[in-house]
């Protein structure tokens, strides 16, 4: 940790020597970009696919895993958290809805057949566990007296037919986060859109390659359409990593048919758009962003701990990248529900969001798009509670949730 606190030191002393590193940067900001970027290297130094064959994935998960997050609270006066669980035996799938959904079809069929093997033979099923993250202002939007919330909105049901809700799927690079982490900035957009929401502690890479994560999404999904939720009603949204879930879902959904895709809205916040990434802005923004553009030809980045880790990045490999479920922006984003993006100016993936903006607003005529840059904010800005764009940006998600 040494070199993360000799990088912030060093921000530090440039920031009163030199000034800001960007206009609307603060010193807080520009120290906590440079650390985190410092963090992000240590963590995921570059290696060769030379090397694949000694690369020990598992201890490589157990590091990250070591090297989580930090928890955060729902700050007691926005409202509560309740930790639950989703039995998955519970939540049936379609497994035919999934066929010809291209390459994660096989390994995402694969998934659900061995977790009904194993509940079989065992007779236990897995349990992925999740935050319901209850505002006092959704509460009073429904009617609902705080003397009561305890009893009524911690339950994972409707409060009314017409209740809306968030179901939140947090980034982290596939390989990092949960909803304890994200317990602050989460209580925050529920508090400003006036909705409860629903963070599920989905698997991650290494250990749990692609597509686990969709297919604990899809599990939360049904589980709220069990619960008495309808698509209609349920707004989808997710940061960064979380975002591309989120497009997966959606994807995944619309394939299945029945209209189970049309969610109340989408909301997207600095998402990652594409396995494969190839904007000016990967470089333009390298020294700004806290993200450090790794190359792919590191077996040790992030999108390649999260799709086939310790596979060699070949011709074949490469390929594999392009399909839909992998780099939506590839594909067809038609259908899609009233959306709204959001990112900052200064974060390394600015260009491939821009481009994923404009394919959904091209696939959507009609349906209203949004997306709103804040100039010289970081990846997920919204993380920063202290700076002023992050309420701005929880102002704006308030405002296009009573939109649509």
């Amino acid at each position: 940790m040494f070199s993360v606190y000799f990088a912030m030191l060093k921000s530090a002393v440039s920031y009163l020597v030199c000034g800001r590193q960007l206009p609307a940067w603060d010193l807080r900001l520009q120290v906590y970009s440079s650390g985190f970027r410092q963090y992000t290297r240590m963590l995921f130094p570059v290696m060769s696919d030379d090397d694949i064959d000694s690369i020990d994935f598992g201890e490589i998960h157990d590091t990250l895993q070591a090297n989580q997050m930090p928890p955060s609270k729902v700050p007691p006066e926005i409202g509560l958290h309740r930790e639950l669980q989703i039995t998955v035996a519970d939540v049936s799938i379609d497994r035919d809805s999934i066929r010809g959904i291209g390459v994660i079809e096989r390994p995402l069929l694969s998934l659900i057949d061995s977790e009904e093997r194993d509940f079989q033979s065992s007779g236990e099923s897995r349990r992925i566990a999740y935050d319901l993250i209850t505002p006092w202002s959704a509460c009073e939007q429904v009617g609902i007296g705080l003397d009561t919330t305890t009893k009524t909105a911690m339950e994972p049901s409707p409060l009314n037919p017409d209740e809306r809700v968030i179901l939140y799927l947090h980034g982290g690079s596939y390989v990092l986060g949960n909803p304890v982490a994200y317990r602050e900035p989460v209580g925050y957009l529920a508090h400003y859109t006036l909705l409860r929401t629903f963070v599920i502690d989905y698997r991650l890479a290494p250990r749990h390659p692609c597509p686990a994560q969709l297919h604990d999404a899809l599990i939360a999904f049904n589980f709220l359409i069990r619960q008495g939720f309808t698509p209609q009603n349920i707004v989808l949204s997710g940061d960064s990593a979380g975002g591309h879930l989120c497009l997966d879902l959606m994807l995944l959904l619309r394939h299945a048919g029945g209209g189970l895709h049309k969610f109340a809205g989408l909301m997207l916040i600095s998402p990652l758009p594409s396995l494969i990434l190839s904007g000016d802005s990967l470089n333009s923004n390298g020294s700004h962003d806290y993200l450090v553009s790794l190359p792919m030809e590191s077996p040790n980045m992030p999108l390649r701990l999260f799709y086939r880790p310790g596979a060699k990045y070949t011709s074949d490999y490469k390929q594999e990248l392009k399909d839909s479920m992998l780099t939506p922006i590839g594909g067809s984003l038609a259908d899609f529900p009233p959306t709204i993006i959001q990112c900052g100016t200064a974060e390394l993936l600015l260009d491939d969001i821009r481009e994923l903006f404009t394919k959904i607003k091209g696939d959507n005529p009609g349906t209203q798009v949004v997306f709103e840059e804040y100039p010289d904010m970081v990846h997920v800005f919204h993380r920063f509670l202290f700076r002023p764009e992050s309420k701005q940006a929880y102002e704006a998600l308030h405002e296009f949730v009573q939109s649509i």
